[in-house]
């Protein structure tokens, strides 16, 4: 059996994530791909099991900050779409699961979808927060990105197969957002 997890993030600061690794690799007897972004190190338990091997992805370049925001979002979005291509759909073995780290919901969602239907491996979404609350801090809760982002998040976030969260507020708005209660399972932080 074998589990992926993605994290377009710093791994190493992302315990959560670290631990659901742990828990695939010495609980569940998987083997574990991690695909994230180069970074912080891991803690010793996920660099010492030879059941959890990671593949880091470069994070989007520094120059993007002086972009103007909008400019900056799609490249960035390009640039993780690229290395999430060539990482999902050509370097890693076929998966039973992929464990997504949320947010960021784009471009991630579609393209680890597409995957798992490509290679019937079951979806299951970790929601820490939601991405387009995250992009309405920089561009204001009216801005038609942050409103796209919404109904994107909303609408692809309902075709995982199971979904973690982290408080029982969270449930109950993805219950809203007509994801069945039943595929649900809080694992408070």
């Amino acid at each position: 059996m074998r589990a992926q997890v993605v994290v377009l993030g710093d791994f190493g600061r992302s315990p959560r994530m670290q631990y659901h690794a742990i828990s695939l690799s010495q609980q569940a007897g998987y083997e574990v791909d991690v695909v994230a972004y180069e970074g912080s190190k891991p803690t010793e338990a996920i660099m010492a099991d030879p059941k959890i091997h990671l593949h880091l992805i470069a994070a989007p370049p520094g120059f993007l900050q002086k972009l103007p925001r909008v400019f900056a979002l799609l490249f960035k979005i390009c640039f993780q779409m690229w290395q999430l291509i060539m990482v999902l759909f050509f370097k890693l073995p076929h998966a039973n699961y992929l464990l997504l780290q949320n947010p960021p919901c784009i471009p991630t969602f579609t393209l680890c979808q597409t995957a798992c239907f490509l290679r019937r491996t079951r979806l299951v979404i970790d929601w820490h927060n939601y991405g387009f609350t995250l992009l309405a801090l920089s561009l204001g809760k009216k801005h038609p990105l942050v409103r796209l982002a919404k109904w994107y998040e909303k609408y692809f976030g309902r075709w995982a197969h199971a979904h973690l969260c982290v408080t029982d507020a969270m449930k109950e708005d993805l219950i809203r957002w007509g994801i069945p209660g039943s595929t649900i399972r809080v694992l408070h932080d």
